[in-house]
């Protein structure tokens, strides 16, 4: 059996220490993952307090120079579960939105969530990704092209959605 955590450390999911408290994660002014929805909050709160990759997802994204929006929404197309997008520079600043279904079980929005937030460690790790191009130019480098027009996948989003739902089945 192939174990997945020398492939999760050396992808930076896994930290020696987490640095901020799971309270920090989730209240502190400065995190970088941040939403207005009570339902998505509730969901944050249950991934880092049930798995260790989805925590290491929060630190990995405070100890970087994006911040990170997510929401529900009732308009994804219908190919879609979740998408990150990267909304325009403000004062230096990058931003990025994820946008997941209203539908699903907790578990099955986490996982999710974890596998989005992954693509957002994907972006911040690429400094040069300021722009619509070259988020797209990023995405054609290490992604895999999905059914839809630039709609990209990776493996490491694929393999940190499955770690984070085994967690929180366990």
């Amino acid at each position: 059996m192939l174990s997945l955590l020398p492939a999760l450390f050396c992808a930076g999911l896994i930290t020696s220490s987490l640095p901020q408290s799971k309270t920090d994660l989730l209240e502190s002014p400065y995190r970088h993952v941040r939403t207005t929805n009570l339902r998505v909050r509730y969901l944050l709160e249950m991934g880092v307090r049930r798995s260790a990759t989805f925590a290491s997802l929060l630190a990995r994204l405070n100890a970087s120079d994006v911040i990170v929006y997510i929401e529900q929404t009732d308009d994804m197309p219908k190919t879609l579960e979740g998408r990150l997008m990267l909304l325009p520079l403000a004062n230096h600043q990058r931003y990025l939105r994820i946008q997941i279904n209203r539908t699903g079980t907790p578990t099955e929005l986490i996982s999710l969530m974890g596998h989005e937030l992954r693509h957002a460690i994907e972006v911040a790790d690429a400094t040069d990704v300021r722009d619509e191009r070259a988020l797209e130019r990023l995405y054609q480098r290490i992604g895999m092209p999905s059914a839809a027009l630039h709609t990209y996948d990776t493996d490491a989003a694929q393999t940190t959605g499955r770690r984070v739902r085994k967690e929180l089945l366990t």
